[in-house]
């Protein structure tokens, strides 16, 4: 089991964040998260959420580590969501399961959704293909590891790393994707034409409009 320094510094240091960068997002002195990181100074709940919060770590996964938990904090007090990020079309094209998590170049904005699992990423939808279920803007979070059933929503890349979102519809041995919207056509999958599955569509976050 790590200390809760040791955690907080690995997580730190994994962002590539100086103790004056974790300083101004967490809104914490650069002195103290030093005294955190070296087990000087016991964190209060609240500054081990905020560090957490700048440094984009699960607070699940920060307990089973370090096994902390304050007096006069339930578990039911932690928070329920965590942040994911956000990639663009290019680089979930890119996807492959031995790259492993995404380099921080990659990431445009991070997402907070309450899916669990390993390599979860979110994507911005682009067009109108997935209309009317899916708008252009709205946010979708994508589990790489989940197999994919007959009427799930699947993002796909094809032999030119190009990725797209579609609908999965198995008729038999047949495999199409499907668009929602009826002005696509379906792609119909074979020998000649190869999409892979980079993961399945677990969440979508709608985007307000006035």
């Amino acid at each position: 089991m790590k200390k809760v320094g040791e955690y907080l510094k690995e997580k730190r240091e994994a962002r590539d964040m100086s103790l004056r960068d974790a300083a101004k997002a967490a809104d914490i002195s650069h002195q103290h998260i030093k005294d955190i990181e070296e087990g000087k100074k016991v964190p209060a709940f609240d500054r081990v959420m905020n560090l957490l919060k700048a440094y984009h770590a699960d607070a699940q996964e920060f307990l089973q580590a370090t096994g902390y938990l304050p007096v006069n904090v339930t578990p039911t007090e932690l928070p329920k969501t965590r942040t994911v990020p956000l990639v663009s079309w290019v680089i979930a094209g890119k996807w492959e399961d031995s790259r492993g998590a995404f380099q921080p170049g990659d990431i445009e904005a991070w997402i907070d959704t309450d899916v669990k699992g390993a390599d979860v990423f979110a994507l911005t939808v682009k067009g109108d293909s997935m209309e009317p279920e899916f708008q252009d803007g709205d946010v979708i979070i994508v589990n790489p590891h989940i197999k994919p059933d007959s009427n799930d929503y699947v993002v796909v890349r094809n032999e030119e790393d190009e990725a797209t979102f579609k609908q999965l519809k198995k008729y038999g041995k047949e495999r199409v994707l499907h668009p929602l919207n009826p002005k696509y056509e379906d792609i119909r999958l074979s020998e000649e034409v190869q999409y892979k599955i980079v993961g399945k569509v677990v969440q979508k976050i709608k985007t307000k409009r006035y």
